[in-house]
């Protein structure tokens, strides 16, 4: 058990290395980015000499990286990432108005991917046919070869939610790995005594196959919600819902870079959250 909370420890700590080292990137990426520090309103001809110095000198107050970054985390210590300046609100409200919204999309989104893969990797495993075993390779390749912007026109044009959009740009993915997979599992030696022996499907399934495949399948789940987070964003801003990933388009059109840096961060988190959570997962299950 010691063992174990110190492996979660460690696991711990690179989680908020990574954490730190994606937000000094995205800082970086912000910090040196064309436009930083100029302010539209330096362009209004209303405003007196001493207005527009100082609308310039505001901007010069953490203009080093290190000093941009070092006041950006000790803000967030305190849960204040920062105001938008495209919108003018804290941008900490800002995600978690939108978040929920991604967050359910993207849930639902994987859960279908999921159980419509499994259904077909299973049916393609059980009957052995070359009709359904053809038929699946041919469209999991053509939904593969479909940019997610691609399926995001078409759910937009077919009125579909956006977590099927989001499905849809998984299960491709999902099927081929889970399919071979399936496959190999299924070609064990003492499965096939099992079938042999007259033992039931859902026995040798529940009882042989998913247990033997059990630290895939952990490590494939943490990176079909990374997929599917990410697949969300080009989604939600062409369906034009009300996301992380519509508020990220929208950022990057109207060049909120703080908000653009905060959205990184979060994509970062929750990338690295999920790819974590599937390894913990997996060396428990082994």
């Amino acid at each position: 058990m010691r063992h174990g909370i110190q492996r979660i420890g460690v696991r711990l700590l690179m989680l908020v290395a990574l954490c730190l080292l994606g937000g000094l990137l995205s800082a970086s990426l912000v910090r040196f980015s064309p436009g930083y520090g100029v302010d539209e309103r330096e362009l209004d001809p209303r405003l007196s000499p001493a207005t527009v110095e100082a609308i310039r000198n505001s901007h010069r107050l953490n203009s080093g990286l290190l000093s941009y970054y070092g006041h950006y985390l000790a803000g967030a210590v305190h849960g204040d990432f920062g105001s938008s300046e495209w919108l003018q609100r804290p941008i900490s409200s800002l995600i978690k108005e939108r978040l929920p919204v991604t967050g359910r999309s993207v849930l639902m989104g994987v859960l279908v991917a999921w159980v419509v893969a499994l259904a077909i990797s299973l049916a393609t495993v059980f009957f052995r046919g070359y009709l359904l075993d053809i038929s699946g390779t041919l469209v999991s390749g053509v939904l593969i070869a479909l940019p997610a912007a691609v399926v995001a026109i078409f759910s937009v044009y077919l009125r579909t939610p956006v977590f099927l959009a989001i499905a849809l740009v998984t299960f491709p993915k999902l099927f081929r790995y889970l399919r071979n997979l399936l496959a190999h599992a299924y070609a064990q030696p003492y499965i096939l005594a099992a079938q042999a022996r007259g033992i039931g499907q859902a026995r040798i399934l529940f009882h042989h196959v998913l247990p033997l495949a059990a630290p895939a399948l952990f490590a494939l789940l943490g990176v079909s919600l990374s997929m599917a987070f990410g697949a969300a964003i080009p989604i939600e801003a062409l369906c034009d819902s009300p996301g992380v990933g519509q508020l990220a388009w929208q950022a990057a059109l109207n060049r909120d870079l703080p908000l653009i840096m905060n959205l990184t961060l979060l994509v970062t988190i929750i990338t690295v959250a999920a790819n974590s959570f599937a390894n913990v997962a997996s060396e428990r299950s082994l």
